[in-house]
C-alpha cells in the first residue's frame, strides 16, 4: 500500500507522546491528571466503537446513502475530526486564510468519512478484540486490539484517544505499524507542494469528494 521508504518513515514516526501531545497543543487542552470515577476506561470505549462500527457495516438493511450517515453519526461522535485535520494539515494550517480553513474543514469531513469507511470496510464481519492500554498519561491513551479474521492472520491495530475531560476520541488509528494521520499529513503536504498551496489540495480534495459521491449515488442506483 505504500512504498518501503515511505513506510519506514512512519514507522519510524509511531511517537505516542508525539500524536497526542500535538493534539492538545493545537487545542490549548488541559486534561485531567487521573481519569474521573465515572469515566470511561480507554479499552471500554474503543469496544464499544468496534461493536457499532461492526453493527453499522453488518446492517443489509442499510443503503449505500444510509450507511454513510450512520457512520458520519459514528465518526463524529468518536473521532475528534477538528483535531485531525489541523493535524494532517500541518504547518501549513497557520498560513491558510479563514475561507481556506473553513473550506478544508468541510472537505475533510467528507474525505474522513470515506477513509475511514473505506479501510472499516474492509473488516466487515471480523471480530475486533481490543487486548488492553499500551500506554497512558493525562492526555490520552494508546490502546491496542487485534482484527480476527476468519482466513489469514489476525491484523495489530493500535488506537491513539485523546482525552476529553470524562470522554474519549480518537485521534489516530494505525494499522500494522501505519498511522493513518501521519499518511494523511504526508499525502497532503505532497499536493500542496507540487499543486501551489493549500488553494490546490482544496481543490483536489474537492474533486475527490465529487467522486466519492458519485460513485456512491452508482452504488445505491445499482441496488434499486
Amino acid at each position: 500500500m505504500i512504498a518501503g521508504n515511505t513506510l519506514r518513515i512512519f514507522q519510524a514516526a509511531r511517537n505516542f507522546t508525539f500524536a497526542l501531545g500535538l493534539a492538545a497543543l493545537l487545542t490549548g487542552a488541559v486534561a485531567s491528571p487521573a481519569r474521573a470515577a465515572g469515566a470511561q476506561a480507554p479499552t471500554d470505549f474503543v469496544r464499544a466503537f468496534g461493536d457499532r462500527a461492526v453493527a453499522v457495516l453488518s446492517d443489509g438493511d442499510l443503503d449505500a446513502r444510509g450507511r454513510e450517515a450512520a457512520l458520519r453519526q459514528l465518526l463524529n461522535e468518536n473521532f475528534d475530526v477538528p483535531i485531525i485535520g489541523r493535524f494532517v494539515l500541518g504547518r501549513y494550517w497557520r498560513s491558510a486564510s479563514e475561507a481556506q480553513r473553513t473550506d478544508f474543514a468541510v472537505l475533510f469531513e467528507e474525505t474522513i468519512v470515506s477513509t475511514y469507511a473505506r479501510q472499516l470496510g474492509r473488516y466487515a464481519g471480523e471480530t475486533l478484540a481490543v487486548e488492553g492500554v499500551r500506554q497512558s498519561d493525562a492526555k490520552g491513551a494508546l490502546v491496542g486490539s487485534r482484527i480476527l479474521r476468519k482466513s489469514g492472520p489476525p491484523i495489530a491495530v493500535d488506537w491513539r484517544l485523546l482525552r476529553r475531560g470524562d470522554d474519549w476520541r480518537i485521534v489516530d488509528v494505525v494499522v500494522e505499524g501505519v498511522s493513518m494521520a501521519l499518511t494523511q499529513r504526508a499525502e497532503y503536504a505532497a499536493v500542496i507542494r507540487s499543486s501551489g498551496g493549500v488553494a490546490g489540495l482544496i481543490d483536489r480534495l474537492r474533486i475527490k469528494v465529487t467522486q466519492a459521491r458519485s460513485a456512491m449515488a452508482q452504488e445505491a442506483s445499482s441496488k434499486n
